[in-house]
């Protein structure tokens, strides 16, 4: 253990050095799902450092949720249009209710753009040395948006914060150039309003949490 928390140690020390905040440490007695790591953020990217179980590296994960996302950018009164309903004569549990009815309904929708999604990253943004993997949404495994994925060694001698700095930027220029794209795309958003996608500010990403990492 005492080499977990000594590669955890390095990942911090190299992110303090390359001016990043720690956000949050994960321990899996805090959080079943989670693996030892950090939560950081860098230049305002979410970033999430976790360490792959049985194997001498961490994974390097920033996620883009778009249930998170549309959820954000509807106002009142574009959520009661689409439900044609007053929300503020709903009781709490109704509220809620048709809110996940219409982020559903834009779910279905995106899924249905996913296809022409994937060619637009193939030929536009491939190849990348991180991964791109899709987040499912309920039994349907709707498209409920993206997780940019690269790995990071800090147990080896010559890990240092320049390897660090390559690892980080890689994955957020990759999220900022996907979301983009995914905005130029999917057509749920137009609808939805237009969010800041320069990554240049610190949205509440760490709402955009998945529950589960795989590729479809």
């Amino acid at each position: 253990m005492n080499g977990l928390y000594d590669a955890i140690g390095s990942i911090a020390a190299a992110a303090h050095a390359n001016g990043d905040k720690i956000d949050e440490n994960i321990r899996p007695e805090d959080n079943a799902y989670a693996p030892h790591g950090l939560d950081v953020f860098h230049r305002s990217t979410y970033i999430r450092i976790g360490k792959v179980e049985n194997e001498p590296r961490f994974n390097v994960t920033s996620p883009y949720s778009f249930r998170s996302v549309l959820q954000r950018n509807y106002t009142e009164s574009e959520l009661s249009s689409r439900a044609n309903v007053d929300l503020d004569t709903l009781t709490s549990d109704e509220r809620t209710e048709t809110i996940n009815h219409i982020l559903e309904s834009d779910l279905q929708k995106a899924t249905e753009q996913h296809e022409e999604f994937a060619e637009a990253f193939d030929r536009e943004l491939e190849p990348t040395d991180a991964e791109l993997m899709r987040i499912g949404y309920g039994d349907e495994q709707l498209w409920n948006g993206f997780i940019v994925r690269d790995k990071i060694y800090p147990y080896e001698d010559e890990f240092s914060v320049d390897e660090y700095r390559q690892i980080v930027s890689r994955v957020r220029s990759l999220r900022i150039q996907t979301t983009k794209l995914v905005h130029d795309v999917v057509d749920v958003f137009d609808r939805a309003g237009s969010e800041e996608i320069s990554g240049d500010r610190e949205n509440d990403t760490r709402s955009d949490r998945p529950p589960a990492l795989g590729f479809q």
